[in-house]
């Protein structure tokens, strides 16, 4: 029988696959991690339990730039929750490495990349993660709009200025995986799709339920890109669910029905530890079919119509090159 769970599924509870961090996260010694957005609530808890229980051999969380304090505080909490004062395997313990990114600047996400590969040849975990949702609108650096800039645009050039690492990973015989962080707000979007032709204005004349949901429809599109192009690397999508997090918190400044509903939000949402583990289940299980989008947890979804349009995908990635190539990027 289907109905609504807590997740935000239409799938019934009993599709679910069980999923306990502690029970079913493997080994990931000697891999390498990169999580976008790991300052916030998700990103950060899930770099706090890929850490307790993978112990890969390097985590690099990516957040907006910050005083040094900042940094070393950030990197503090999550090794301090990963492993507490008690563990006595520091030895084993994961390296945790900050790098800025400002996913609504092009040179930011360039010099991101650079940093990392300045440091290291491969990478086996690509979460992007990183995301706004905001009434106000806006434009990027480069002037597209903020959300699709900055949710989608942002994380497609980091992710194909990565691949050569990550295509890497893969031929050292590791099953090298990018985790693309979309949303049922995807739904959101224009019923049209994407509106290409709108991307370098505010969007003014949509709600910003459609802004977001065009970028988080946008990341759909980059997974199943991405899937088609890179066969040996396995790319997916998730939505982690309705959850507790930060982001409702600045939402709420912004939006009286926010403001209004935060009250009895507890009923309808998950908290942030249930909420991550599609994020943990799509980075490690062995059963993420690649191209796939996934319900919490591991259900594969069809996704809104626009999600299913299968010239969707190619057409974005079209217009991506040539947004990059006009500003003189050249990736694959």
């Amino acid at each position: 029988m289907l109905r609504v769970t807590l997740f935000g599924s239409q799938n019934s509870a009993s599709t679910s696959v069980s999923f306990e961090p502690k029970r079913d996260i493997p080994s990931l010694t000697g891999k390498v991690v990169l999580i976008t957005g790991a300052a916030g609530d998700l990103g950060r808890q899930t770099a706090i339990e890929l850490a307790r229980y993978g112990r890969p051999t390097r985590i690099y969380v990516a957040d907006l730039p910050r005083d040094e304090h900042l940094k070393t505080a950030l990197i503090d909490r999550i090794t301090s929750e990963a492993y507490g004062d008690n563990d006595d395997s520091a030895n084993t313990r994961t390296m945790i490495h900050f790098l800025d990114l400002d996913l609504a600047s092009f040179q930011s996400v360039r010099a991101c990349a650079a940093d990392f590969i300045s440091q290291e040849d491969r990478l086996d975990i690509l979460i992007l993660n990183a995301g706004i949702i905001r009434v106000a609108t806006g434009l990027t650096s480069e002037g597209y709009e903020i959300h699709f800039g900055l949710n989608y645009l942002g994380h497609a050039l980091l992710s194909r200025l990565l691949m050569p690492a990550i295509e890497l990973s893969a031929q050292l015989n590791s099953e090298a995986r990018i985790v693309v962080v979309s949303s049922e707000g995807h739904a959101m979007a224009p019923k049209e799709g994407i509106k290409f032709e709108k991307l370098k204005t505010t969007c003014s004349e949509m709600s910003y339920g459609q802004r977001y949901g065009q970028s988080k429809l946008a990341l759909i599109g980059l997974m199943r890109g991405l899937s088609h192009r890179y066969p040996n690397v396995k790319s997916c999508a998730v939505h982690p669910g309705r959850i507790l997090t930060g982001m409702a918190e600045s939402l709420k400044r912004e939006s009286i029905l926010v403001r209004v509903t935060t009250p009895i939000s507890p009923l309808f949402c998950v908290p942030v530890s249930i909420g991550i583990r599609n994020h943990l289940w799509a980075a490690t299980s062995l059963d993420v079919v690649s191209g796939t989008y996934y319900e919490p947890v591991g259900v594969p979804a069809k996704g809104s119509t626009a999600a299913q349009d299968e010239n969707m995908p190619d057409e974005l990635w079209e217009w991506t090159t040539n947004e990059l190539k006009g500003r003189d990027i050249f990736v694959r």
